[in-house]
């Protein structure tokens, strides 16, 4: 009688254990790939909406400047002597030395004193963003301030100016500044814990000429 000898397998505890390193990789390489895509696709959106932000800022200044130079043009012999005497603590002359000369002259105007024809609104209630269904009020809103500064007499003769009775009419040049910010709606004039004051600022400034005025 033949007895029939089997060889001994080979143990494989060891490649067990490579198995589940390399198993448990996998999976590391796998969440750690994940959170990148998350973290990159969230840091995207914030991108977006800082650009969108930033484009609303720059037209609300835009915006601020066109409203501006439309109301000097409807009524320059009224605006003009208000830019010559305004007493506005403008953003503008700040740091100027007034020991030995009178404070420049400024002349403020903000968003909310802009009177529209036929009772309109400068700004519609969407005009800065949609709003959640649930909430009561616009998460954003905008405003602008514009300053009138370096109000002097026109240098030299303006085109379409009358020549042979150049004293009839005179024009002013001056400096249109725009400052222009979008806000929470929860921000306040006061420091508020936890909330921020300013979502964008921007500025923007404009060469202008005023007139005709009435000469004197």
């Amino acid at each position: 009688m033949v007895t029939r000898r089997e060889s001994p397998r080979p143990s494989r505890a060891r490649e067990r254990g490579a198995t589940l390193f390399v198993v448990v990789l996998a999976i590391t390489l796998l969440t750690g790939i994940g959170l990148y895509t998350v973290h990159s696709s969230a840091l995207l959106a914030r991108a977006a909406g800082n650009e969108r932000q930033a484009q609303q800022t720059a037209y609300l200044a835009e915006l601020g400047a066109l409203a501006t130079l439309s109301e000097l043009a409807s009524n320059p012999a009224v605006y003009v002597p208000a830019a010559l005497q305004g007493t506005d603590d403008c953003r503008m002359n700040q740091g100027l030395n007034t020991t030995s000369v009178l404070p420049a002259p400024c002349f403020e105007k903000s968003s909310n004193t802009f009177v529209l024809a036929g009772s309109a609104q400068l700004f519609a209630a969407d005009s800065f963003g949609m709003k959640e269904a649930s909430a009561a009020t616009y998460p954003i809103t905008g405003h602008f301030l514009a300053e009138t500064t370096d109000v002097a007499p026109a240098l030299g003769p303006v085109a379409g100016m009358d020549a042979t009775t150049r004293n009839a009419f005179r024009y002013y040049q001056a400096k249109i500044t725009t400052i222009a910010q979008l806000q929470p709606q929860a921000a306040s004039t006061a420091c508020v814990q936890d909330v921020m004051q300013v979502a964008g600022q921007h500025m923007t400034r404009a060469h202008i000429l005023l007139g005709p005025v009435p000469g004197q």
